[in-house]
């Protein structure tokens, strides 16, 4: 198996582990998560410039760091940080 077929073979293998993180999806009244999800990440990549990766693994960014954005939101919203006092 040559290198690229290495990598290409650990890119698919952090694409599926990336599809498999748990998302519950909003809340009601919460619909526009993923709008924001999207936005935020749309702003960070934006600060970066241009990433060398190729498409596909800047895509396993992207959704990477989506799901993380979305699951903070839940963990805020449900007061499911210490300290954390009750939000809006």
């Amino acid at each position: 198996m040559s290198d690229d077929d290495d990598a290409r073979a650990e890119l698919e293998d952090w694409s599926e582990f990336i599809g498999r993180i748990r998302y519950d999806g909003p809340r009601p009244g919460d619909a526009g998560d993923e709008r924001l999800a999207d936005e935020a990440v749309a702003d960070e990549f934006s600060g970066w410039g241009r990433l060398d990766g190729s498409a596909e693994m800047n895509n396993v960014v992207c959704r990477a760091l989506e799901i993380g954005y979305l699951r903070a939101l839940q963990d805020v919203r449900e007061q499911r940080i210490a300290g954390l006092g009750p939000t809006a």
